[in-house]
């Protein structure tokens, strides 16, 4: 783990073993994120929300997890963001409102403070957007450059604008795999 010249590591609300986080990432509020074992965050990412990673996840450079401090996002085991993937979990229409970060809630229109749940085994390919209140269903894959304003089906490979599916994944394979790592016995 690298000295970081953005935040103060200690300040994270937990951070596990082997895990690399990229000098200049940015992390706004340090307290509000929980880091597993074996994670790596790239350099040039942005984290503006709670955030919870589960254990072996990787975030590619580029990445903006956005949304404020009410806002949340948890990313579970061998979950990835390739790069300048973006997750607002916070979000807005600007139809009306003041559409700036520096105002109560209140005076903001149709802002939209949720969650994004990005579940195990979960891809997200570059250049993505994932909205507020979207979960990205165990297994699920994200093509690069989709936009996921719902939530996906399990063991689904999904790309577009609109998000459909294109075919499914193997589950199997992918799980046996998984024991296989993890040093587990199976059959």
């Amino acid at each position: 783990m690298n000295e970081n010249i953005f935040f103060d590591i200690s300040k994270l609300k937990n951070i596990g073993k082997n895990v690399i986080i990229g000098k200049t990432v940015r992390i706004r509020y340090p307290e509000l994120v929980e880091i597993g074992d074996n994670v790596i965050i790239d350099d040039f990412t942005y984290i503006s929300t709670a955030l919870k990673l589960h254990n072996y996840v990787h975030i590619s450079s580029g990445c903006r997890i956005i949304g404020g401090r009410k806002s949340y996002v948890e990313m579970e085991e061998f979950s990835t963001l390739a790069p300048n993937v973006v997750l607002s979990a916070g979000s807005d229409d600007y139809i009306s409102g003041i559409a700036t970060p520096m105002v109560p809630i209140e005076y903001k229109g149709n802002a939209q403070i949720g969650k994004i749940y990005i579940k195990k085994h979960c891809i997200v390919g570059a250049g993505s957007v994932v909205l507020p209140n979207c979960t990205i269903a165990k297994g699920s894959t994200i093509g690069a450059l989709s936009l996921v304003n719902k939530t996906t089906v399990e063991w689904t490979v999904n790309a577009g604008i609109p998000l459909r599916i294109i075919k499914k994944r193997n589950q199997e394979e992918i799980e046996k795999l998984e024991q296989k790592f993890m040093g587990l016995n199976y059959e």
